[in-house]
């Protein structure tokens, strides 16, 4: 497969909940959730947590003269403050260069765009959404699904989060990469990985990412955390792994890092897991996911 085949997938934000800068968190990050995929001239983001600013001027940088309209697919999990509160900072949504295409959840009864545009309101923020000078197409995730863009097609699935949250897969004719944050998979599996009381989201769970290439999934927790946190619609990292193992994924990103958990934290937590899966067969990489790294796919 030539380079220019590949999937450039970059972590922009990699933290849950709320942003977490600091001497702390300089190795994995303290902004919070955005990551994006590229591919050829094809850029889908996901979330647009504080790690979009940083995306943005990444793209502002490679600005051209070219009078054609770039498209940005932009995928929102859902509408938490901590997956769209960078939104109002992503500079090329004011540049008329650029075309972006929103997409988020059929549940907020047709008020998707009103929630973005709720967050800058006068009362939070000095710069209505009406201010951006992009076109800005808001999509609320019906029946139009999957989309075709480019060769590559995205499909999503509802997942278990208060409010609501949604993971979205990019099928390209050569790889499988999934987007899976905010989902509390310990409702639905034991902690063998096995199914609990015949879930219905669980099985489905397993389908969608059956022999992904790469997941990037939310693992906030430890277990002994997540006795505490029942009900916050987030998992374990020990269910996370054990269910994409059992799924055959080939690579998990673990993702929505703890606002508590420091760099020296997630070492220790990451070399304990890596010891467990690395002689496991199939062979599944796993890694924590850090804010500013680059894979080629």
């Amino acid at each position: 497969m030539h380079v220019k085949d590949k999937i450039l997938v970059t972590f922009w934000g990699t933290r849950g909940s709320i942003a977490t800068p600091g001497r702390s968190t300089e190795k994995f990050g303290g902004n919070t959730s955005c990551v994006s995929f590229k591919l050829n001239n094809d850029y889908f983001i996901f979330d647009a947590g504080t790690g979009i600013r940083g995306l943005g001027v990444e793209i502002m940088g490679t600005l051209s003269d070219s009078k054609e309209e770039q498209t940005l697919n932009l995928f929102l999990s859902h509408t938490h403050w901590d997956h769209i509160q960078g939104l109002p900072f992503f500079q090329p949504a004011y540049h008329p260069a650029f075309k972006m295409k929103i997409f988020g959840s059929a549940k907020k009864d047709g008020m998707l765009e009103s929630v973005l545009d709720g967050q800058m309101d006068s009362s939070y923020f000095p710069v209505p959404m009406s201010a951006f000078g992009s076109e800005i197409e808001v999509n609320e995730i019906k029946n139009d699904f999957p989309i075709d863009i480019g060769n590559s097609q995205i499909t999503y699935q509802e997942l278990d989060h208060p409010g609501g949250s949604l993971s979205f897969k990019l099928n390209t004719p050569n790889k499988t990469i999934i987007y899976a944050t905010d989902h509390e998979l310990n409702f639905h599996f034991d902690d063998n990985g096995e199914i609990l009381n015949n879930s219905k989201l669980g099985q489905e769970y397993l389908d969608f990412i059956q022999s992904a290439d790469l997941l990037i999934a939310d693992g906030q927790y430890t277990d002994e955390e997540y006795k505490t946190k029942v009900g916050w619609g987030h998992s374990s990292v020990s269910t996370l792994l054990k269910v994409a193992h059992r799924a055959e994924v080939k690579q998990v990103a673990v993702y929505h890092h703890d606002p508590m958990h420091t760099d020296t934290f997630l070492d220790e937590l990451s070399a304990t897991y890596l010891q467990k899966y690395q002689d496991l067969e199939p062979l599944m990489e796993v890694f924590w996911a850090r804010e500013g790294l680059t894979l080629a796919i």
